[in-house]
């Protein structure tokens, strides 16, 4: 580990000349001091705001290192200490109270998604039941305590933080920090979702959460089933429950862990935890909603932001009934199985007819020379379908990819939208 770190401070210095001949910036030191250098995580930080500027998706730590420092390695257990502690100073203590008349606290937990550190802004993601009194008709709280990793328990919490939106029925809520000066001067950073569609059985993976309240902690293990439907009821034993596409995994989530990422071995988000098996003879079964529509649930929420908090979404749907037949295929070039779907159009809608199979999905707006490309992915699992949908909006289009009598059909439609609560 040791030499890790070495090898990460030597290169400081090369790396920040290296990026000033190629325009991502040029100063000396920090804020153009001379004599003050950057150091690994700053340049790390400004890579990413400079890539996400240029329309480039985002690097985790380690992807970083291995495109602009040249630093090729094999995952051991000292660089997976590292990138959990990474992804602590991205975690956040939530702490909830619903009555005027109650000290009562409720513990949960979040991931910051989206940061500028020199305004103090930040967008953290969470549960909908974290910031929800459910059994009250979604009350919302009337007080809202974030925590940054290692300020737990003392008197500093984020200043500013309120309730932007959200959806019961994914749920998944989007807090906002506006003007913080306890951001301002943290070690806190955004975390990076996969940008992998797909999780597969054995992936090893790991939570941050805030168990029993009592500050932020890791846990180890596997995703166990890679996608399955799960019954919620959040509102204690009223029947009214909810269902959930998620993720089964053994890392161990209790009561608190609850909106706390859950990340793959490089330190990027594949799922939101929500649940755990409430029989106690099943131990270690927790559930974590799936970072594929997180990603792109809660820009949706952003986007749709007014002033006021949203309840619910309105979010593009596929529009047409499909059935699929999941099927394993073996990858020559990584030497792994794959379990992939094919799905195939049931019910005629609009130029989709039945009998179609679905290959592939772009998003887009604009026409020529200015149009701008949202989302361009093949479609190899059914839940593809629902997932990507969450990235269109009112004016883009959508081409599906279809094959139809042996022959390949594009298929150019405008999105069709649905409220969800």
């Amino acid at each position: 580990m040791k030499k890790f770190i070495c090898a990460l401070l030597a290169s400081v210095v090369l790396f920040a000349c290296a990026l000033g001949g190629c325009g991502l910036f040029s100063r000396n030191g920090r804020d153009g001091i001379d004599g003050q250098d950057l150091n690994i995580y700053d340049i790390y930080e400004k890579t990413n705001e400079e890539r996400k500027k240029a329309g480039l998706e985002q690097l985790d730590f380690f992807e970083f290192l291995k495109e602009y420092l040249h630093y090729d390695f094999e995952y051991s257990e000292d660089d997976m200490q590292a990138v959990i502690n990474r992804s602590l100073l991205s975690s956040v203590n939530i702490y909830t109270r619903f009555n005027h008349f109650s000290s009562d606290y409720y513990a949960g937990s979040g991931v910051i998604v989206d940061i500028n550190k020199s305004s103090g802004d930040a967008y953290i993601v969470t549960n909908a039941h974290v910031v929800l009194d459910v059994s009250a008709t979604a009350k919302t709280p009337i007080e809202i305590i974030v925590y940054l990793y290692g300020n737990e328990f003392t008197d500093m919490e984020l200043e500013n933080v309120k309730l932007v939106a959200y959806s019961i029925s994914y749920d998944i809520a989007l807090l906002k920090v506006t003007g913080s000066n306890i951001l301002k001067n943290s070690d806190a950073r955004a975390a990076v979702f996969a940008e992998s569609e797909n999780v597969y059985v054995g992936e090893k993976v790991y939570t941050v959460g805030n168990p029993g309240g009592m500050g932020l902690s890791a846990t180890t293990g596997i995703i166990s089933k890679e996608s399955e439907l799960i019954a919620v009821d959040f509102a204690e034993d009223t029947g009214a429950e909810n269902v959930y596409r998620v993720m089964r995994t053994d890392a161990a989530s209790n009561g608190g862990n609850s909106g706390g990422a859950l990340y793959d071995s490089s330190g990027r988000i594949v799922g939101i935890v929500n649940a755990k098996d409430a029989d106690p003879y099943n131990e270690n079964i927790g559930y974590a909603l799936c970072g594929s529509y997180v990603k792109r649930l809660w820009k949706l929420m952003k986007d749709s932001y007014t002033g006021s908090v949203k309840s619910g979404v309105r979010c593009a749907v596929f529009p047409a009934q499909y059935t699929y037949t999941s099927k394993a295929y073996f990858d020559s070039n990584t030497n792994l199985t794959e379990i992939r779907d094919e799905i195939t159009v049931f019910l005629s809608y609009g130029n989709l007819k039945s009998g179609d199979k679905m290959k592939h999905i772009k998003i887009f707006y604009g026409s020529g020379d200015d149009e701008t490309v949202v989302e361009d992915i093949d479609i190899t699992r059914y839940y593809n379908l629902d997932d990507v949908m969450l990235s269109a909006r009112s004016g883009y289009k959508i081409i599906y990819t279809v094959e139809r009598g042996g022959e390949t059909v594009k298929v150019t439609a405008d999105p069709v939208f649905e409220n969800f609560v």
